[in-house]
């Protein structure tokens, strides 16, 4: 009987992608969740801690940068298969630029298009919340799918920190520019 593809495979994932040059607190070339403690980066980002964890359930995710890329969801899950992945759109938020990773905040107007993927482990989602480090937190949106069915209740990540904050530019992501030159950095073949 086959492996289900939910079930990592025994390779090492890659690990989170560093801040931003010029991210006040942190060197070019520091991780921010190994420098300081998390409750140290969560202040520096206006974010407060202490807040009740929800427990995890599984959910579809919606995700709008890397990670719409099936293979860098298997590298980063480890996953055995390539995971099969939706385009959909979700409203109520705008798309702000942290250096080249892209962000979301809240925005009445604003439309982001993405993929949406069932997460059914935990480990699974504590693993996108490693890859996404404490400069995103994970917040509720619909996602209207291609196909016109809408999934209520799904989970993506967001800017932990203050949505004006100078750390973020306008801008957009393009999944083409990054699958040329930053895919194979992720994903290890």
């Amino acid at each position: 009987m086959g492996k289900s593809s939910s079930e990592p495979i025994l390779t090492t994932p890659p690990p989170p992608p560093p801040p931003p040059p010029r991210f006040g607190i942190f060197s070019a070339t520091s991780n921010p969740t190994a420098t300081i403690s998390k409750e140290t980066y969560a202040a520096s980002m206006g974010v407060k801690l202490g807040e009740p964890e929800v427990p995890f359930t599984p959910c579809f995710m919606f995700f709008y940068g890397s990670l719409m890329d099936a293979e860098v969801l298997q590298s980063v899950l480890g996953l055995r298969h390539t995971p099969i992945v939706k385009r959909g759109v979700t409203e109520g938020f705008a798309m702000k630029m942290w250096g080249i990773y892209p962000t979301i905040i809240p925005s009445k107007e604003g439309k982001i298009a993405g993929t949406v993927w069932k997460v059914d482990l935990e480990h699974h989602f504590s693993r996108l919340q490693e890859y996404e480090t404490w400069a995103y937190t994970w917040c509720s949106c619909d996602v209207k799918l291609e196909d016109g069915e809408m999934l209520q209740g799904c989970r993506t990540f967001c800017w932990a920190g203050d949505a004006n904050s100078k750390e973020l530019d306008e801008g957009s992501f393009d999944i083409g520019r990054y699958q040329k030159y930053f895919k194979a950095s992720v994903v290890r073949k």
